[in-house]
């Protein structure tokens, strides 16, 4: 798995639970006036850059490991292998999603949460997928043609034609 499917899956599991938030519905207005929608609590610039962050130190872990999964190794048990080595990683942005969570109002945060559980669910098989593109493009790579390197004998000197 490339650096970039890596990042994508670590934060848009990381992004997942704020865009399970509901849209606010609009209350009927109540007596003529218009009832103006609750506020949802928006997370914190430093929540922000403490998701980001885990979820580029977990993405780069992941991608290294696939980088160093043995030949040898079944798809499935590279990706087992690999998750375990980014543990810390993942368990880092676990936290730093689940203090965002912890912002949200309890009826948004036990669906948001259901959905980070989800997607952590998901990144097995997506790392398992990962290695096999990854050996699908070595694989490919290797059986293309060599490209043919300019020959350094010089050309025989052309026979001059005769007048």
């Amino acid at each position: 798995m490339n650096l970039k499917l890596a990042l994508s899956t670590a934060l848009f599991l990381a992004a997942a639970p704020a865009l399970a938030q509901p849209p606010a519905a609009a209350a009927p207005p109540s007596g003529g006036a218009a009832a103006q929608p609750a506020q949802q609590p928006q997370p914190s610039p430093a929540q922000i850059a403490a998701i980001q962050t885990s979820g580029q130190a977990f993405g780069t872990c992941i991608s290294g490991g696939i980088a160093n999964v043995p030949a040898t190794a079944t798809p499935e048990a590279g990706a087992t292998t690999v998750l375990a080595g980014c543990a810390a990683q993942r368990q880092a942005l676990v936290t730093a999603v689940e203090a965002m969570l912890d912002t949200m109002p309890a009826d948004q945060k036990a669906a948001a949460h259901a959905q980070m559980e989800s997607q952590l669910a998901e990144v097995p098989t997506q790392v398992a997928n990962g290695i096999r593109q990854q050996r699908a493009a070595a694989a490919a790579a290797a059986a293309a043609p060599a490209t043919p390197t300019p020959s350094t004998t010089p050309a025989a000197p052309a026979t001059p034609t005769p007048h």
